[in-house]
């Protein structure tokens, strides 16, 4: 009996050492990281990139530095954090180390910029639009981007025309409205007519900022999209 008693004593020991050593590996094995991103540095800008022109995707570099991949045409980039200062934009087919040009900008210090380019071709110049935060948490703030080189002045409005969100947005013009956050449908008419040419869903939450992008779309008809604003995740790197 004592034998036995020994013999599971030990038994048990053993146990004990390998589940604390199992335990250990498992807590040794979790990967490390960052419980948080940093935060951008106080001198930053945000810039993003919207093709208006159709095409494929395109990559965008900045100062030579490859910072969007695959950007398809009629989507806004997420905001690159830069530097506040001087920067080249080059916008080039996906894939291909070929440019169709670049384009300097200046950026300001807390200051948010859509550029945006209605044609690929190497004489190109963008629309650039200031963008502005949202400064009610409660609400919601719509941007629209009036891209179509033909359409002329636009209206966008609730689907059913008994609200009208934007009036006589003109080619290249963007303006902005703080509204309740709620889901709608939207259309977007000629100023001059109510015939609708182009329908797009939004559903908003309180403190969200979101883009209306009016362009040309296949054919020639206009095309409306909806977009929420994000900003890339800056690791400070």
């Amino acid at each position: 009996m004592k034998l036995l008693d020994s013999l599971q004593k030990i038994s048990r020991q053993l146990l004990f050492i390998y589940a604390c050593a199992t335990t250990s590996f498992i807590v040794n094995a979790q990967p490390t990281g960052l419980l948080y991103d940093p935060e951008p540095p106080l001198d930053s800008a945000y810039v993003r990139i919207l093709i208006a022109a159709q095409g494929a995707a395109v990559d965008v570099l900045v100062d030579g530095k490859m910072r969007v991949k695959q950007l398809p045409p009629g989507v806004p980039s997420d905001y690159l954090v830069l530097p506040a200062g001087q920067h080249s934009l080059t916008i080039q087919a996906a894939g291909k180390p070929k440019p169709y040009f670049s384009t300097p900008l200046e950026v300001v210090r807390g200051r948010a910029l859509t550029v945006a380019y209605t044609s690929l071709q190497a004489d190109a110049k963008p629309h650039i639009f200031e963008d502005k935060a949202n400064s009610n948490k409660l609400k919601a703030l719509i941007a629209v981007y009036h891209l179509d080189t033909k359409a002329g002045a636009l209206d966008v409005l609730s689907a059913d025309g008994k609200t009208k969100v934007f009036s006589a947005v003109q080619f290249g013009q963007s303006t902005n409205i703080q509204v309740n956050p709620i889901s709608i449908e939207l259309l977007a008419t000629k100023s001059t007519d109510k015939k609708a040419l182009a329908h797009t869903q939004l559903s908003m939450t309180q403190g969200g900022t979101y883009s209306i992008v009016l362009l040309s779309g296949s054919g020639g008809k206009l095309r409306a999209y909806t977009y929420q604003n994000k900003i890339e995740r800056y690791t400070g790197k």
